[in-house]
């Protein structure tokens, strides 16, 4: 299997685009497809190319990293805010306290699976490792169940959250970065999402970061009816927690409103958390760090340093006792015979960090 640095070349999904021109360091342009990898001049010095090299132990902590200036917060909000959005996070996070006041431990048995469907099989797998890297290639119908967990953790269609994701990469901590914590630890963690988007600005998004799925009329289709999904979903756990053990508050409640106020946090930190605090097993152009706590939260990705500086591969954990939840699911896949062209061979640099 190649190297990090070669798997650039590497198509990355199996409908015929190459999305890896996508995850290029900034600036970097396509032998094969002659497009430019993003809107950023081109890079003039080995650190800007994204080359990524291990550090000792005095560099790990606190790398010297530039800050751009911070925007006010008016001008984050051109068209206003986003209050579908708000007036859905305040709720969730309510019922997430209310459901203390109506434990059951079916609802608890309903949070934990739906937690590991949602934010694990859905999120981490789905779309952040399989969508957005191809980290791994599955069969059509085991992809499309992938978005459809991804969808039940009501953190975005996959279109959305894909396009989001590869902007990020690309414009890591930079100008441009949707959730940069050098714009406020709160903006990183959940403001970013609250401003309101034109239509317009959506399809430019689509196109310019996620275009082979956006040709993908089945995601298309997902995006357009994503907020179904979650409403759906609540309706289903009252109906069926109601009906077979008289808990549906408990069910609704619990593997709906908690279930999912945690899934957030524990996304929400990546972004911002492991951009703050942690240590550092490779120099990056960014500010990623690797933090054990949002680790075990997200099933995983929170070594994130070792993703930046190796985003394809589908191993976010690099040392022996960096647990990766959601690399264990995959090689279970891939032994079941349902993943293939797994990247998961870690760079010779990591062993010498």
């Amino acid at each position: 299997m190649a190297h990090d640095s070669e798997l650039t070349d590497v198509a990355m999904t199996d409908s015929g685009c190459d999305v890896s021109t996508l995850h290029r360091p900034s600036g970097l342009v396509s032998h094969e497809t002659g497009l430019r990898t993003s809107l950023l001049p081109l890079p003039t010095d080995r650190r800007s190319l994204g080359e990524t090299a291990p550090l000792t132990k005095a560099q790990r902590t606190r790398p010297e990293i530039s800050h751009p200036v911070v925007p006010s917060l008016k001008t984050r909000f051109p068209h206003g805010v986003n209050w579908p959005n708000v007036g859905w996070m305040m709720l969730m996070n309510v019922g997430a306290v209310a459901a203390f006041w109506h434990f059951s431990w079916i609802g608890l048995v309903t949070l934990v699976v739906l937690h590991f469907v949602t934010a694990c099989l859905g999120v981490t797998l789905g779309y952040h490792r399989l969508l957005t890297h191809g980290s791994l290639v599955v069969p059509a119908p085991v992809k499309y169940f992938f978005s459809m967990c991804g969808m039940l953790s009501a953190e975005g269609s996959p279109l959305f959250w894909v396009a989001t994701h590869r902007k990020h990469h690309v414009l890591s901590d930079q100008e441009g970065d949707p959730h940069s914590p050098n714009d406020g630890f709160w903006w990183a963690h959940l403001l970013w999402f609250k401003p309101r988007d034109t239509n317009e600005e959506l399809e430019a998004l689509f196109k310019r970061w996620a275009p082979d799925m956006y040709k993908d009329p089945v995601q298309r289709m997902l995006h357009r009816f994503f907020p179904l999904v979650p409403i759906g979903t609540g309706v289903a756990l009252f109906a069926v927690g109601e009906y077979f053990w008289g808990l549906g508050w408990s069910c609704l409640l619990w593997g709906m409103f908690l279930r999912t106020t945690l899934a957030y946090h524990s996304t929400w930190f990546v972004n911002s958390a492991t951009h703050v605090w942690g240590y550092r097993n490779y120099e990056t152009t960014d500010r990623s760090r690797n933090l054990w706590w949002v680790a075990l939260l997200s099933y995983g990705e929170g070594w994130h340093n070792n993703h930046h500086a190796h985003q394809r591969l589908a191993r976010h954990g690099h040392k022996w006792w960096e647990v990766d939840i959601t690399y264990m699911v995959i090689r279970v896949l891939k032994v079941l015979g349902l993943a293939k062209q797994v990247q998961d061979r870690l760079p010779e640099t990591s062993h010498s960090a």
